[in-house]
């Protein structure tokens, strides 16, 4: 396989970055569920590394389940820091799919923090040509097809390790055919990758897709 060198470079965290990252989205969780105020983050305190600006998706899990999961843009617009703690929050409130998370959950509830590398535009000529582009358990992709829009992190290859069907799940997930990355006008492809770490890392793979 040849090395894609336009691809953008990841942000490397040390373990003990990681750790002060899952104390900010763990203390923001917790005062939001309880009712008060996330508390204040003074990004002086804190590495270099957690003050550049990154996309971070944040996952919940519970009992090793989903229990909600927020991006709220692909783009960075804001530090490390910030987006983690503002999209723990998006997570555990906002995801459609579940009802907002209540106090007598906090014990039982894991945080999982994926930061993203700047998506880019994968080109193919074909569905073949895309599928044997795809590197499972590597890539994330975010499939735009019209006006709709879906992504699955590349841990979602683990569950899904089919390419053919990892695409399938990506239309179904936005509405779409399952077979509408295979028609035309071809959907647009991006990928990224991620450095994702969690509270807990020997937690149970949530069973539902994020």
């Amino acid at each position: 396989m040849t090395v894609n060198a336009n691809i953008p470079e990841l942000l490397q965290l040390t373990e003990q970055e990681q750790e002060m990252l899952l104390d900010v989205a763990r203390e923001a969780l917790t005062a939001h569920v309880q009712g008060g105020d996330p508390p204040a983050i003074d990004d002086t305190a804190y590495p270099e590394t957690l003050r550049q600006e990154a996309a971070c998706f944040v996952t919940l899990t519970k009992d090793g389940r989903l229990r909600g999961c927020i991006l709220d843009r692909f783009e960075p617009h804001e530090s490390v820091l910030a987006n983690v703690a503002r999209n723990v929050l998006l997570a555990a409130s906002h995801d459609p799919r579940f009802s907002p998370v209540r106090p007598e959950e906090l014990d039982r509830i894991l945080i999982e923090v994926s930061i993203l590398g700047l998506p880019y535009e994968l080109p193919y000529a074909s569905p073949d040509d895309l599928l044997s582009k795809l590197v499972p358990g590597v890539d994330g992709v975010i499939l735009t097809i019209g006006g709709g829009t879906s992504t699955f992190l590349p841990q979602v290859w683990e569950q899904i390790p089919e390419p053919a069907d990892f695409l399938s799940e990506l239309c179904l997930k936005q509405g779409a055919a399952a077979d509408r990355w295979r028609q035309q006008p071809p959907p647009k492809v991006e990928l990224y990758q991620v450095v994702h770490f969690s509270e807990e890392n020997g937690q149970e793979q949530a069973q539902e897709l994020p």
